[in-house]
């Protein structure tokens, strides 16, 4: 009985981790999409955007994302610029992260010559 109600808040750990997460991406591509009205930040909003669909649809593939969109749409509204470098951030980071394992891949990198 003790296990079983120890996995059962394991489980639940891992839900709220999980809706937690959701609700961090969802925030992520609706600031996005609010940057891309702006020829300033278009590209990489579009870049950032499409990271944070994928990464919505890889976690649940049947997940409504107009409801989503519109639970989280006036919380990041009035917090588009902290949401916006929070992104932003995390999109770098992976892009640096490429970057640095293409530099590894090209021919002539290796160090071999």
């Amino acid at each position: 009985m003790v296990t079983a109600v120890a996995l059962l808040g394991v489980a639940g750990s891992a839900r709220a981790a999980d809706d937690w997460a959701m609700g961090a991406d969802l925030r992520c591509v609706s600031a996005f999409a609010y940057l891309i009205t702006n020829p300033q930040y278009k590209d990489n909003a579009t870049i950032g955007m499409f990271y944070y669909l994928g990464r919505i649809e890889g976690r649940d593939p049947t997940f409504d994302l107009a409801k989503g969109l519109a639970q989280v749409r006036s919380s990041v509204q009035s917090q588009i610029a902290n949401e916006s470098q929070r992104c932003g951030a995390e999109v770098k980071a992976k892009n640096e992260t490429l970057k640095a394992i293409g530099g590894q891949t090209q021919p002539g990198k290796r160090g071999v010559g």
